[in-house]
């Protein structure tokens, strides 16, 4: 927009729009800047589509047809889409189309113009520019997700996998060390780490396939105790949720989760199966590294399968000790 500033400003000596170009084109630049320092805000985008609509229309309705500034009408629908969404987008092409089909149509009223035309091609271009933008924009998102799933959910019980538990990891201990964040004591942040107990046998007794429908009723059991978004399968038989609270109530919550699991019974393929499971918690400390919490949270796992198993274990273990 700064460029076209320029042109009007000392070429074409077009004064007002050359002025409107440059507060706008100022404008945008600080948006970009702020994207690309990854500090956009919601509200930025909705002023870039104001501001590129407006000088748009300025220019459409001032300057004379023949010079083709009807053209840059046709980048408004995908502007729109992009930046507001397919469906919001498609509501401001609708209303936005609606004065500018009425000044093409006064301004079309001239020699060698004929206005019903060069409305319905216009109209024409205008909506189809929405379409294939609207088309690439839903696949795109469509294919964005599914990767996402591919990536961070576990394809069998549904659960987030190891791979989104390291994102949570960076993310938390990122945000610690930011030097601008107030500086406050923040809620505890500890980690169950449920084992089923002698699950080996849950396969070769009934098979794989049954063993399979164990952790997917697993999985359902333990997204019934909290959000879904904090539960993750880890391994073969090996999942982990995170939990904010004090001590006591992080013990007091997986002492529920094991109690519950010994109560309920796996109905799968016309079996009946009981199963139990140890529970290792393990408190997330700022600047820890991911390999150094799961030997932390191994370390709590394994005292209770050695203590007897069905059973929950929580003691405060320095790194030294889980090596």
């Amino acid at each position: 927009m700064l460029f076209f500033c320029f042109i009007n400003l000392l070429i074409l000596e077009q004064t007002t729009i050359g002025v409107i170009e440059a507060i706008f084109g100022l404008l945008n630049l600080y948006f970009f800047h702020s994207a690309h320092r990854e500090k956009s805000k919601k509200w930025h985008n909705y002023l870039l589509i104001t501001s590129v609509t407006v000088t748009i229309f300025y220019i459409f309705y001032s300057a004379d047809l023949r010079a083709g500034s009807v053209y840059w009408l046709i980048i408004l629908p995908p502007l729109y889409c992009l930046l507001a969404g397919p469906k919001l987008g498609l509501v401001y092409t609708i209303l936005l189309s609606l004065p500018a089909i009425s000044f093409l149509f006064i301004k079309s009223d001239i020699e060698s113009y004929i206005p019903h035309r060069s409305v319905l091609n216009f109209s024409l271009a205008y909506f189809l520019s929405f379409a294939i933008c609207y088309l690439y924009e839903t696949q795109y998102t469509k294919s964005n997700q599914m990767l996402h799933r591919m990536a961070f959910e576990d394809p069998l019980t549904g659960t987030k996998n190891r791979h989104a538990l390291k994102l949570f990891f960076d993310d938390f201990n990122q945000k610690a060390m930011d030097p601008f964040q107030e500086k406050y004591e923040p809620e505890v942040t500890r980690l169950l780490m449920i084992d089923i107990d002698h699950f080996k046998s849950v396969n070769d007794e009934f098979g794989h396939e049954v063993g399979d429908s164990v952790l997917v009723e697993m999985a359902e059991l333990l997204q019934s105790y909290t959000d879904n978004h904090h539960v993750y399968r880890i391994g073969g038989e090996e999942f982990l949720i995170i939990q904010h609270g004090t001590s006591t109530q992080a013990y007091e919550f997986a002492e529920s989760i094991r109690k519950r699991i010994e109560k309920n019974v796996f109905r799968t393929h016309q079996n009946n199966i009981k199963i139990t499971v140890s529970i290792g918690i393990a408190e997330l400390k700022r600047g820890q590294t991911f390999r150094e919490f799961l030997r932390v949270a191994d370390k709590n796992l394994y005292s209770a399968k050695n203590k007897g198993r069905n059973l929950v274990h929580y003691s405060s273990i320095s790194l030294t000790e889980a090596v």
